[in-house]
């Protein structure tokens, strides 16, 4: 407390500082200025006097201009450097590069003339400022006649709909299309899918009361007229109280962009597939997402990365690390709300776990000239119990049935077109069933002496909500509720908070049913004091949902009871305030909703006899490419005399159709290099097998698991790294066997690798090859390891030098192929050495690995 009272009144006199010497700059200048006409050279001077005193030079000229006199007042140049100091830290404390500029703009004077559409009319006498739209209705908002540009758009809707943020879908269109721009319903609009409701804290778009004050800042420009419109999808009437501000101008810049939004999603999830955030064509630039999943199984679902194909791109240009990572989280997804990023939904971790998050990207948008795709993973992990023995297996990394739902954002040139129609309003929405106890005030059954009733509570929905005074333990209600089929139910309890309410059981009973969904179900506010509701929530509780289970339940009527089994100690006694003694309830409503999967063990096992199945099925066609490959590059050689130095070179000739490089099944393009690492004679030529850090499961143009000495033709010698070792070695040098395998550019041949221990340049291995070699001349090719803590070495065979000496550091572990060197070796052993000679930079060693040696003998 003590350091932030002298931090403010540090601050204060620093303010104080900088007046008082902006109050002498002002006296200086006047005077000044009063005794003589400043010329414009002196006021050149003036504006460069804190340079120094002998005044300030022209950039690229040698001319000087002296400063004059009055311009030399200390107290004068000290104030502007305050002044400009203080002007800089006042701009660089806002929030971010987007609220300067809006700040900034407001400096300026503004174009065009303000205006307001509403629901509002100018009636002194009424207070009806609101809409009804019913059932079913399209209904027109707002006309605009442009040009103009929209800057605010303010909604609050009603409804009995608990769903209405699903149900409602919001159009406009501009200049005359019949396409909307915008099409989404208002809530995943506003950054809460799932038809759920939630407060949001960004730049451009705000939301408070409970999700119910939507507040949109995206401009919205349109040069001859916008149409607004609201479609009620729902079954009841809905409540629209609605403001639109925006600027009428003269003109539009001939280069504006027109904003859109529109919503997509997939259930259920297609599968084996990635799910598509936006999929557009022309010029524009993508600005944000909002993103929703509902999963169906448990775990975490946020291991799938985000892909950005630009202009047309078969292999993203834009590739993240996974869902939390591309919202600009991290290790997780947490309730957060910032200006650019946030996540506005996020349940604890379960079999229907609901989640949405937002990225605007206000700093970074993704130009595009011709089209864009957007997409991102499904692939995560699983986790399902055995019905059987309740035992819970997890799978990792595995395509999730998840439903995602999402908005996408973007500027463009002209009206983009639909690529997928919007959903029907029974697809957005999963099958439910509501309690909604406040309506059905006289089907409940209580205690004696209890007696429920249906009473005002700004923060429930339609304001009303289902109260009981109870004042002991063992007070009851039961609640009706039929289930119209058999399933697994989520079941969520909306639970009104308030100090002066207790601690109860929930027991759902049917015919020959009963289980406990909640032992001790607390409705004491513990969130009172949350300074978002404030005040608000001291008059009226707090309303939150509370999730009591996943349960497979028959159809039938069944009831839902709620029994006192005590109070916090903290709950007050309405009337004598004595602590401990609040036992009364209060609800807003209770939700079954129906999920998809009935048994996720089961499906499990289908996914899991499907994804073995058509794996099976792209290694097959992988393999079939690859040998197709190798044969055309063998027959490019057979007639051009060399190999191609890459697949493109195929493309075109007689030994390839086509014109473009093919895809594997995984949709990354194959690889191939020349001359090759596991064929240093020839090429090698391979499909990443989805995983480029793994090169052990790469289908090439060779065997798995690698052994080069299966590669190699007849009569050519291969050397294991592995199986050698020292027969010399300098002082403080070594040599061992590793059994590891390569996350670089190639697979390790045999079972790992001869690591050799150098500390210093100037350390030398000396190995000698086993076994007995024909005199004569042979081609060598060494294969050296890469890792981080490996240097620059020299290699040579009996004297001969395997060509310079080879750096090999490397992030990380990989093999690689020294150029083909011709050896002459004699009757005698033959030695391959190794001489450490320096390192790069960045190493941490000057260590060296050999994974193999190959001799091909020549005539």
């Amino acid at each position: 407390m003590h350091a932030t009272v002298r931090d403010l009144l540090e601050t204060i006199c620093d303010l104080h500082a900088v007046l008082r010497d902006l109050h002498a700059v002002l006296c200086d200048l006047h005077a000044s200025l009063r005794d003589r006409d400043a010329t414009p050279t002196e006021c050149a001077g003036f504006a460069r006097s804190f340079e120094g005193p002998e005044g300030g030079r022209l950039p690229g000229t040698e001319q000087t201009h002296p400063m004059p006199t009055w311009c030399q007042s200390p107290s004068l140049r000290l104030g502007v450097g305050r002044l400009l100091l203080s002007m800089l830290l006042e701009v660089s404390l806002l929030p971010g590069s987007g609220a300067a500029e809006v700040l900034a703009e407001i400096t300026r004077p503004v174009a065009g003339r303000p205006m307001r559409a509403s629901s509002g009319l100018f009636d002194p006498e009424s207070n009806r400022d609101a809409h009804h739209v019913r059932a079913g209705q399209r209904f027109v908002l707002a006309e605009l006649e442009g040009p103009g540009e929209i800057r605010h758009l303010w909604f609050t809707l009603a409804s009995r709909d608990r769903r209405y943020p699903r149900t409602m879908v919001l159009r406009v269109f501009y200049d005359g299309s019949g396409v909307p721009s915008v099409e989404s319903p208002i809530g995943d609009f506003f950054c809460a899918g799932n038809g759920m409701k939630a407060n949001v804290s960004s730049i451009p778009v705000e939301v408070s009361s409970y999700g119910r004050a939507l507040n949109c800042y995206w401009r919205m420009p349109f040069r001859r007229r916008c149409v607004i419109e609201v479609h009620n999808q729902s079954r009841e009437t809905c409540t629209v109280y609605f403001q639109c501000d925006w600027l009428k101008l003269d003109a539009l810049p001939e280069d504006a962009y027109y904003f859109h939004a529109r919503y997509r999603q997939e259930y259920p999830a297609a599968p084996f597939s990635w799910y598509t955030l936006f999929e557009g064509e022309g010029e524009g630039q993508y600005v944000g997402t909002v993103f929703s999943s509902q999963n169906t199984v448990a775990s975490w679902f946020g291991e799938a990365d985000d892909r950005f194909y630009v202009d047309g791109e078969e292999v993203p240009s834009i590739i993240g690390t996974g869902t939390e990572d591309y919202f600009n989280d991290a290790w997780n997804l947490r309730l957060t709300a910032h200006g650019r990023v946030g996540t506005t939904i996020c349940e604890t971790k379960g079999d229907e776990r609901r989640v949405t998050a937002y990225r605007w990207h206000l700093e970074d948008p993704v130009p595009f000239k011709k089209s864009l795709k957007v997409e991102i993973e499904r692939r995560s992990f699983l986790e399902v119990a055995d019905p059987e023995t309740g035992k819970r297996t997890t799978h990792d990394f595995k395509y999730r049935p998840d439903y995602c739902s999402s908005v996408a954002f973007w500027y463009q040139r002209g009206i983009a077109r639909p690529t997928k129609q919007l959903a029907p309003v029974e697809e957005r929405v999963l099958p439910e069933v509501w309690i909604e106890p406040a309506w059905i005030i006289d089907k409940v059954r209580t205690s004696p002496g209890l007696a429920p009733r249906n009473a005002a509570n700004r923060t429930c929905n339609l304001n009303r909500f289902f109260y009981l005074r109870n004042d002991e333990v063992g007070g009851w209600v039961e609640l009706p509720v039929t289930l119209p089929e058999r399933g697994r139910y989520a079941v969520s309890v909306f639970q009104n908070l308030y100090k002066h309410f207790g601690i109860w059981k929930v027991t759902l009973r049917g015919e020959g049913f009963e289980k406990v969904l909640a032992e001790r179900l607390d409705f004491r506010d513990y969130l009172e004091g949350n300074q978002e509701n404030w005040p608000e929530n001291f008059h009226h509780g707090t309303t939150v949902e509370t999730k009591v289970g996943t349960h497979t339940l028959g159809a039938g009527d069944y009831y839902l009871r709620f029994e006192c089994v005590g109070a916090n100690p903290l709950s007050e006694h309405p009337e004598t305030g004595e602590f401990g003694n609040g036992y009364s309830l209060g609800l807003d409503a209770i939700d079954f909703r129906r999920l998809s999967l009935d048994d996720p063990h089961a499906w499990m096992q289908d996914y899991l006899q499907k994804e073995e199945t058509l794996l099976a099925a792209w290694q097959r066609e992988a393999g079939d490419t690859v040998a197709a490959l190798a044969k055309a590059a063998a027959d490019f050689r057979r007639d051009a005399g060399a190999y191609p130095h890459t697949l493109a070179e195929l493309l075109g000739t007689p030994h390839w159709t086509g014109d473009r490089t093919l895809l594997d099944p995984w949709h990354q393009p194959y690889c191939y290099r020349e001359p090759g690492v596991v064929h240093p004679g020839s090429f090698d030529v391979w499909s990443v097998h989805g995983n480029s850090r793994d090169p052990s499961t790469w289908i090439g143009n060779w065997r798995n698991p690698l052994a080069l000495a299966n590669e190699v033709a007849p009569g050519w010698r291969v050397f294991e790294g592995e199986s050698l070792e020292a027969a010399r070695r300098s002082a403080g040098a070594g040599t061992a066997r590793q059994q590891t395998a390569s996350y670089g550019n190639a697979p390790l041949s045999g079972t790992g690798l001869l690591f050799l221990r150098l500390d210093a340049p100037g350390d030398w291995v000396e190995v000698e090859l086993p076994g007995k070699l024909a005199a004569g001349k042979y081609q060598a090719y060494a294969l050296p390891v890469t890792s981080w803590d490996y240097g620059l070495c020299q290699w040579s065979l009996n004297g001969t030098p395997l060509g310079a000496p080879f750096d090999a550091h490397s992030q990380t572990l990989g093999v690689e192929a020294l150029p083909g060197t011709v050896v002459a070796l004699g009757e005698g052993p033959s030695v391959l050495r190794i001489e450490a000679t320096g390192k790069d930079e960045y190493a941490n060693g000057h260590n060296a690995g050999l994974d193999a040696l190959v001799l091909k003998p020549l005539p």
